[in-house]
């Protein structure tokens, strides 16, 4: 093959994107491209060309990742794909590789992307260090085991004042939980953007908002309806986005979805792994709750990311790392850490653990332990306690959680 990888120009987008669906055997509507147009960044749009056909592509969006105790940039790798003719010919393997060099080379501490296929990116180094709940419970059975008590009240809002005020909500949450990413004004209004196509028989998105009389608004709820009438079969509450900033509001809005009119079941994704709404409900059986992977990330620059986050025990660990994509994170990192502040360098001492740079991803943010990997076989303790020692470093209080599918 003769292929030409370069970013594309703004007049190629729509081939562009044309090509990406076609890898996910779809056919994009006219509005699709429209949409994505606004949130696309061309120099890190990448297509490989075979003449003028484009037959694969790979980019990246710029964000920004909480991860405990700070944030730090990440390339965010979304529109994977090989058109059909071109499979397994090395191509995806080229892309990545350009890909992963110049992210690093932009300076972004760490890669994430939402899999379409798992077994895919873990030879590239992602790891899986996130989960997502998917939640469905049927009305009638969705009591809370104690009375519902409120200050505030929820209301309905229109999707320009949603997008005023969700924002400020969603950014007093954003620094305390690890996974979220920060969004700017083009994000909202694409997350919000609710083409037909989108919808899946459903809605139009509607827009929710509680507010107490002494800490005004404190949460939001963003949601669809899909009814089968007549008879047709059940009629689904979809929880598209619930943030909440309390207690009380995180009750409420939650009250909200469960006691709505001429509804049969409600249903939430992506949701937490530890979702406290199974905690509220008398009956938390019924809460039918299934975990799936969520947001995958890859140490791009292993010495940073380890530094750029906080640990909730004060330790000191050797680590030795092996990623043969990205050699200059394979050997030995000293880190040093703690809640303060942390320090990882190169070192020659003997090590502690042994284990693969995805592994390491799985465990960056603090949602999958050390000897969980380790009872996996893909984590190796070289010294007594070592295992131990790390989960009480990299754990966190909140678990880690990416909301938003990119």
């Amino acid at each position: 093959m003769d292929i030409d990888i370069r970013p594309i120009k703004p007049d190629e987008f729509e081939a562009y994107t044309r090509a990406v669906e076609r890898s996910f055997g779809v056919h994009p509507r006219d509005e699709e491209i429209a949409t994505w147009r606004g949130v696309t960044e061309y120099e890190r749009s990448l297509a490989a060309f075979e003449g003028s056909e484009i037959v694969g592509t790979a980019a990246a969006f710029s964000f920004v990742l909480t991860v405990p105790g700070g944030q730090v940039p990440m390339a965010a790798l979304t529109a994977v794909g090989v058109a059909p003719t071109h499979r397994r010919q090395g191509l995806l393997t080229t892309l990545m590789r350009r890909q992963t060099d110049d992210a690093y080379e932009a300076g972004e501490v760490l890669g994430g992307l939402w899999a379409s296929e798992g077994a895919i990116y873990q030879r590239f180094g992602y790891g899986l260090a996130t989960f997502a709940a998917d939640l469905e419970i049927e009305r009638y059975r969705s009591a809370f085991t104690r009375p519902l008590e409120r200050t505030g009240r929820v209301r309905l809002v229109d999707k320009p004042t949603a997008l005023e005020l969700f924002p400020a909500i969603y950014g007093r949450i954003l620094p305390e939980q690890p996974g979220m990413l920060a969004r700017t004004q083009t994000w909202w209004e694409q997350i919000f953007a609710d083409l037909e196509h989108w919808r899946g028989g459903a809605s139009a998105l509607f827009f929710a908002i509680y507010s107490s009389a002494e800490g005004g608004d404190e949460g939001y709820l963003v949601y669809r309806v899909k009814h089968a009438w007549p008879e047709s079969g059940p009629s689904v509450f979809k929880v598209r986005e619930l943030m909440a900033t309390t207690p009380e509001a995180y009750a409420a809005l939650w009250r909200f979805c469960l006691d709505h009119d001429l509804i049969d079941k409600i249903q939430a994704w992506p949701m937490r792994p530890e979702e406290p709404l199974l905690h509220l409900l008398a009956n938390p059986r019924k809460l039918n709750l299934k975990l799936g992977d969520g947001l995958w990330l890859r140490l791009l620059d292993l010495p940073k990311a380890l530094s750029s986050r906080r640990y909730s025990a004060k330790d000191r660990l050797v680590l030795e790392v092996r990623d043969t994509f990205c050699p200059w994170n394979d050997g030995r990192f000293e880190l040093e850490a703690g809640p303060d502040g942390a320090e990882c360098v190169p070192t020659d001492r003997e090590p502690d653990l042994a284990l693969e740079v995805r592994d390491l991803g799985a465990a960056y943010l603090g949602g999958v332990r050390f000897s969980t990997l380790s009872r996996a076989g893909r984590v190796g303790q070289l010294t007594p306690d070592a295992l131990a020692r790390a989960d009480a470093m990299f754990q966190w209080d909140p678990p880690p959680w990416c909301p938003q599918v990119f």
